[in-house]
């Protein structure tokens, strides 16, 4: 059976009670050692790994940062044989530190991503590959997931998953000309590498936001066809907001995706909710009437069940019809101290709510 990673508090706080059942005859020496078995601690950030892992950065820019203020004399091949190798010369030292020292080696193969990146922009800016800034991403993103495979490293394929947001930031696919479709099978052998090497919420949110944002370039290119149908685009995003809080307390989901799931489907449907609250979105300015009304209920049945993300999108909607219904014939001095008044309420219920065993996360 897979051991149950807990947070080292908690699993001093396990120990304690086991010990005090054992004691009191209540559990046997046998079971309070086989329940003790299901738990292991969780593996806090190594503070070495982050000064290696920093230090190889500070010592990636201060290098490319010389040969840049060099560039122009060194001349082509010098330039491309200085880039290959000390993108060879990283993952050799890498290779060989790996037994003895492996926190150092990770440094360095960390160091041989942000030269391989570099060097794409480089090698492409001496040989006048054009393409547009973007686009590097692309190959830096495909470049390093093989490293993040073999090394089994999770930082490098958060890089990776990152890599090509930007990517897709490119302006020709937020301005609906062309979908980019490359980044279907990357989706893929992301989550793939993710779940196979050790899941990382962060890059299970990156990949996450990937498919959000591949879902809102191909609405961008129906908008472009359309603009009427802009509601219809925040409608959908609101409609996967809801499913993935479902799909976050359903069994079948994997427990690793479930805290990711939760916050960025609370997220998503708060502020495409938020916008539907205002009546320009919609082509019949009186729907977000029914629908703020729906919706401040959804958002009390959930803050009632105990799920505490939403008290701050109640107070958000509360904070907005309340500037909205007053911001004209109140002072504004008396507008911002019964908001600030609404504030500290809301901090008072939301601290209270805690108190009785409300949780952020249900």
């Amino acid at each position: 059976m897979k051991k149950r990673k807990i947070k080292n508090n908690d699993f001093q706080i396990l120990q304690k009670e086991l010990r005090y059942l054992k004691d009191t005859g209540v559990l046997s020496s046998e079971k309070t050692a086989e329940i003790t078995d299901l738990y292991e601690v969780k593996k806090r950030l190594s503070f070495t790994k982050v000064l290696l892992y920093i230090g190889s950065i500070l010592i990636g820019i201060g290098f490319l940062s010389f040969i840049a203020s060099n560039w122009q004399e060194i001349g082509k091949m010098a330039k491309f044989i200085l880039i290959i190798g000390l993108y060879i010369g990283c993952n050799v030292a890498g290779y060989k530190l790996e037994r003895n020292f492996p926190k150092t080696s990770r440094s360095f193969y960390f160091l041989s991503v942000f030269v391989y990146g570099a060097g794409i922009f480089l090698i492409g800016q001496m040989f006048h590959f054009g393409g547009d800034f973007q686009d590097a991403f692309l190959w830096w993103s495909i470049g390093i997931i093989p490293l993040s495979w073999v090394l089994r490293d999770k930082w490098i394929l958060s890089l990776s998953a990152l890599f090509s947001l930007i990517y897709m930031s490119h302006d020709t696919f937020l301005s609906g000309e062309s979908i980019p479709f490359v980044i279907l099978p990357l989706i893929l052998a992301i989550y793939f590498l993710n779940v196979k090497i050790s899941y990382s919420r962060i890059t299970g949110f990156l990949v996450l936001l990937m498919g959000l944002v591949f879902f809102g370039i191909i609405s961008i290119n129906v908008i472009v066809a359309n603009d009427s149908y802009f509601y219809f685009i925040l409608i959908c995003y609101f409609i996967i907001g809801l499913g993935l809080v479902y799909a976050a307390h359903v069994g079948k989901t994997a427990s690793q995706m479930k805290s990711v799931f939760h916050y960025t489907g609370h997220a998503l449907h708060g502020l495409t909710g938020f916008a539907l609250t205002f009546s320009e979105i919609w082509p019949a300015g009186w729907v977000y009437i029914p629908f703020s009304i729906l919706y401040v209920c959804f958002v009390l049945y959930l803050i009632n069940k105990g799920n505490l993300v939403n008290i701050v999108i109640m107070c958000v909607l509360i904070l907005r019809f309340y500037f909205d219904f007053t911001f004209d014939f109140l002072p504004k001095s008396l507008v911002f101290i019964l908001g600030g008044l609404l504030l500290v309420g809301f901090g008072f219920y939301f601290e209270n709510q805690r108190r009785k065993g409300g949780e952020l996360h249900e």
